[in-house]
């Protein structure tokens, strides 16, 4: 596939070559990694012309907070497929005392994801106290 043909103005044809201090460029590249540019001559040209540059902040604070989520969330889906089996075990199953055996073990699972969310929902109250801070 071709690619299509930029009009004549909009087209970088002119070059411009610039010298910086290391202190300087050092304080670019910083920007540049928190922008949404994805080279230092895009950086360069937003500066210039005066365009909007839209910039990442990532809150260093939310990091363990965030990671604390994750593996909360891979324990609830882990708990979520074992109460599945328990319960396709549960319902191909005849015989009464097996029925009450997966039963017990469903209830178990049940008792963890009770825990998990207990969990979260202290997580989500101190998250709601850092975001909603006046």
């Amino acid at each position: 596939m071709t690619r299509r043909k930029v009009h004549s103005d909009a087209k970088l044809a002119r070059k411009i070559t610039i010298r910086l201090s290391e202190p300087f460029y050092r304080k670019m590249e910083k920007w540049l990694a928190q922008s949404n540019c994805q080279t230092m001559a895009e950086l360069a040209r937003s500066i210039v012309c005066k365009e909007r540059i839209i910039w990442y902040h990532k809150d260093a604070s939310l990091e363990a907070t965030a990671l604390e989520l994750a593996g909360i969330r891979k324990e609830l889906n882990a708990i979520g497929r074992n109460i599945n089996q328990v319960t396709h075990h549960f319902h191909s199953t005849d015989i009464p005392g097996q029925k009450i055996f997966q039963a017990l073990k469903v209830a178990e699972e049940y008792r963890k994801v009770g825990n998990k969310v207990d969990e979260l929902l202290k997580m989500v109250s101190e998250i709601s106290k850092t975001w909603l801070q006046k």
